[in-house]
């Protein structure tokens, strides 16, 4: 019966397969039709994008065998609709590779390789909703997730440097994950021992949070300083959580020692409780500066702009102090911030926004907040609301 399973396991794939081969023929087409660069070569698109898609079956090939549920061993003899949906995440993914190592297509299609992180990211909220939905939760869909998610930082992080929208430094962000992995492999050939990793929702916030800025770093209308200044605040924070995961992961960590957990106490509750609050008032003091610049004619921003920069500035800045959803003032003080450097604003002033507003978006509101109606998505996930 397990044999059986397996063999129309195997033929959903071949079909698969085939079905996204042949999109690979379209994108060809599309590239084609659209592409204004003559150095962009849809033949090495082409190949590029085919020998990811050839990785992303080959790798299911081999986990196919992990698509029954967490407690029991018995096997779907379906894929379910929730693991179509994460493979169709890693196709995105392949698609996105055939831009590495050549120049941007041109025209609307240097657009393309955002949307189609944004669009993976997207259907990465909703294929765990679906599997629970759908009552098809399977160790296949985990694995699957977990890897593709590495799959897709690593390309997007690539294609950023490579367009120079990031430092070369940020590659190492990018491997992170991989190396975390290559390095417990390693310890244990060597019979080294890893320790169990605690729990930690902060470790899903930075990582969500990573995604939404490399949704929007692709995009082509953004260049440095002002994404090497906001890429230096999430590279710092990812790096700060694979440094604590892998120093608990070797035990030099002890997270069940008393002097361990009383040091992460305090260091949690300045780092999320009382920093955020300077956070605040540093950034609405700075949206005034901000406002009243914009109103006194500096930068000098096209009269169509001037209100609504000053508007989404201002109430970016005063949601912000009030602690009403932070993250999301966070947010509008960015776009306001790029705007107003963009237009030959202040550099101190709209690089000093940016980088305030991106620790705050990392950090949270912090104590004496009005309502954080974003707390819940990034802490437990749409997946599992």
């Amino acid at each position: 019966m397990a044999d059986e399973k397996v063999l129309q396991l195997q033929k959903q794939i071949r079909r698969l397969t085939l079905f996204c081969s042949l999109t690979l023929l379209f994108g060809v087409l599309l590239l084609r039709l659209t592409a204004q660069n003559p150095d962009f070569s849809t033949r090495r698109w082409l190949m590029i994008s085919a020998l990811f898609v050839a990785g992303v079956f080959w790798f299911l090939r081999r986990v196919v065998d992990q698509n029954h549920s967490p407690d029991n061993e018995d096997l779907y003899p379906d894929l379910g609709p929730a693991n179509r949906l994460t493979i169709i995440r890693g196709i995105a993914y392949a698609w996105m590779a055939g831009f590495l190592l050549m120049p941007r297509p041109g025209g609307l299609m240097d657009w393309l390789p955002a949307l189609l992180y944004i669009g993976a990211s997207i259907a990465d909220v909703f294929d765990g909703y679906l599997a629970r939905r759908s009552k098809r939760v399977t160790r296949l869909g985990e694995t699957l997730d977990m890897e593709f998610d590495g799959l897709g930082v690593l390309v997007a992080c690539a294609l950023a440097v490579q367009y120079g929208q990031l430092p070369l430094l940020f590659l190492l962000v990018a491997g992170a994950r991989p190396l975390f992995v290559w390095g417990m492999k390693w310890r244990t050939r060597m019979t080294l021992p890893n320790h169990q990793m605690t729990n930690s929702d902060q470790r899903r916030i930075i990582a969500g949070l990573l995604m939404i800025f490399l949704c929007t770093v692709l995009w082509p209308i953004f260049e440095p300083p002002v994404t090497y200044a906001v890429g230096a605040v999430f590279g710092v924070a990812v790096t700060l959580s694979f440094a604590r995961d892998w120093l608990v992961t070797i035990g030099w960590l002890l997270p069940d020692s008393t002097l361990y957990i009383h040091w992460r106490a305090r260091l949690k509750m300045w780092a999320f409780a009382w920093m955020p609050i300077g956070l605040r008032i540093a950034i609405a003091a700075l949206v005034s500066l901000l406002a009243s610049g914009v109103l006194a004619g500096e930068p000098a921003l096209p009269a169509a702009w001037i209100w609504p920069v000053v508007i989404v500035g201002a109430v970016g800045g005063l949601a912000a102090l009030a602690g009403f959803g932070a993250r999301t003032a966070a947010g509008l003080v960015h776009a306001a911030a790029f705007v107003f450097f963009n237009f030959g604003g202040h550099p101190w002033l709209g690089l000093t926004l940016l980088v305030l507003a991106s620790l705050l978006l990392i950090l949270g509101s912090g104590h004496y907040t009005l309502w954080v109606p974003e707390e819940r998505w990034l802490r437990v996930g749409a997946a599992e609301m």
